[in-house]
């Protein structure tokens, strides 16, 4: 069994450490001429009940748990695009459950674990205020979908299967000055990505409210 209860807080912190190496030649020269936001969240994930395909079948009654997770983030805004514009990388991860019937099994309820994992490039618009900063975005990249403790008849490997795809998302939220390097922000995302692994697909949709705290350079 794979152990994914540590493999959350193992990918964050390889994630925050590539983000600080590529960050860091760079920072002090950066923020003269642009804001550099960093920040971490934690989130709620809501995935759409709709979309999944199972052994050649869209079970109308399958289930797409809620769940929760974490995230990195950071952002450059340059001066000279009057702090408006940005581009950023960031990484977050969530688990869940997805449930369903099986035609090809009567009275069986095939389950199992969902990790979703995402690296995105996000395109940030906000407007700079003193005491908040309402934004709007969108990113793509890589995402993984990542499935553990499979309870599907007919799958010889129920340990572990992944599934890496292109994704994408929408974002808009609002940051809190505490003060002019602390922030906090709130933000709503869609995401959007279909994985595929053996005798089941998922075209993923979900929605995030996320929660978290910032520094500025």
């Amino acid at each position: 069994m794979w152990p994914f209860p540590l493999a959350l807080p193992v990918f964050f912190s390889l994630s925050l450490a590539l983000m600080i190496v590529s960050l860091q030649p760079g920072l002090v020269a950066a923020a003269e001429t642009a804001d550099v936001d960093v920040g971490l969240y934690a989130l709620g994930a809501f995935p759409s009940d709709q979309g999944l395909f199972a052994q050649g079948d869209n079970p109308s009654d399958s289930r797409i748990t809620n769940g929760v997770g974490a995230g990195i983030k950071a952002a450059v805004f340059p001066h000279g695009l009057g702090n408006i514009i940005g581009i950023g990388l960031e990484s977050f991860g969530h688990g869940s459950e997805i449930t369903f019937s099986s035609a090809a099994h009567a009275g069986s309820l095939p389950s199992t674990n969902l990790w979703v994992f995402s690296s995105m490039v996000n395109l940030t618009l906000r407007c700079p205020g003193k005491a908040f900063v309402p934004y709007v975005g969108v990113g793509g990249g890589y995402s993984s979908g990542v499935l553990t403790h499979a309870n599907i008849p007919g799958r010889s490997d129920r340990d572990f299967e992944g599934s890496w795809t292109f994704g994408y998302q929408f974002f808009g939220g609002l940051q809190g000055n505490l003060t002019e390097k602390v922030f906090l922000f709130s933000e709503y995302k869609y995401f959007s990505a279909n994985y595929h692994w053996k005798e089941l697909a998922l075209d993923f949709r979900s929605q995030y409210a996320l929660f978290g705290i910032g520094l500025r350079f």
